[in-house]
């Protein structure tokens, strides 16, 4: 059977690049078998198509409206996630069964949490490098513990982190699967490089992970004054850089998520989007099956 799906990522360009979810938002129950919407970990959303116009009744992060007040309209907030999102005031998608495993860090912008049915399936203490320069259960066990004590810490095993910093390759289905799915700045984990107004930070966005995270306080290093650390409102992350969009800011004249494209150096001519990636039109619109993320084309059909 051949189904069609959206992928998850940042809308962008506001008024002319809202798009409609098509169908239902029961994308989820964090069972990955018992998704009755869910192949593969993509989001079934009606015919696949993105016809670049929204539509009353869509989600918040596809109706052209600034449902949290901040300026900021669907793919221009960083803190919407893709088409399906419906809280555009936090990094949660309001997803039934999306965004509740706090150990076991699958594709991030699938829509559904749940290892296994997409190929992903790492430690969250991998994304946050809990431990040493070199392996050692104990203190890795400890370190991860302190970084995320809402985890199941005593099952890191390092070696099993995706290199470099584990043992263990990036499975081909993963890339395959949630590589497409990754908006510019962002890994398939969720790891993101965000932007807001003091600066940028590479932060694991999975509300399950960072509760207390937004977009007005990726850079806080929280109560301590030390970022890197346990309380630190966006858990710092380390970006994978094989699986997914990850590079962007600086002179790549990729914008990050959140970023003002104002703030760009002066070597760019102007955005430029990912290798393989085309850009919006001056319209934001984008070719059927793809949509606007970050000024950007992402989209594919499985």
């Amino acid at each position: 059977m051949r189904a069609r799906y959206w992928l998850l990522g940042l809308l962008a360009a506001a008024l002319f690049a809202c798009g409609h979810n098509g169908g239902s938002n029961n994308n989820g129950s964090g069972d990955p078998d018992a998704n009755s919407g869910l192949t593969d970990g993509m989001v079934i959303l009606g015919d696949g198509m993105f016809g670049g116009t929204c539509t009353a009744g869509s989600a918040q992060c596809a109706d052209c409206v600034d449902n949290d007040m901040d300026g900021k309209i669907d793919g221009f907030d960083p803190e919407c996630t893709g088409p399906a999102d419906n809280d555009e005031s936090s990094f949660a998608t309001g997803i039934p069964g999306d965004n509740i495993d706090a150990t076991y860090q699958d594709c991030f912008f699938d829509g559904n949490s749940g290892a296994g049915n997409d190929g992903c399936n790492q430690h969250v203490c991998c994304l946050l490098q809990a431990g040493g320069a070199t392996a050692d259960t104990s203190d890795d066990i400890a370190a991860c513990m302190a970084l995320a004590p809402q985890s199941n810490y005593d099952k890191y095993d390092r070696t099993k982190c995706y290199k470099p910093f584990g043992s263990t390759n990036v499975p081909p289905k993963c890339t395959m699967n949630c590589g497409p799915l990754a908006p510019p700045g962002c890994d398939c984990f969720g790891c993101c490089t965000i932007c807001d107004a003091t600066g940028c930070a590479d932060v694991l966005i999975n509300p399950a992970v960072s509760p207390n995270c937004d977009q007005t306080n990726v850079t806080d290093p929280g109560p301590d004054g030390t970022s890197g650390t346990a309380d630190d409102p966006c858990k710092k992350c380390v970006k994978n850089m094989d699986c997914g969009s990850p590079t962007c800011g600086g002179a790549t004249c990729i914008l990050c998520p959140g970023q003002d494209p104002s703030t760009l150096p002066s070597s760019c001519s102007g955005q430029t989007c990912p290798t393989g990636i085309t850009a919006c039109d001056a319209m934001g619109a984008c070719p059927a099956e793809t949509y606007c993320s970050n000024g950007c084309c992402i989209g594919a059909i499985l």
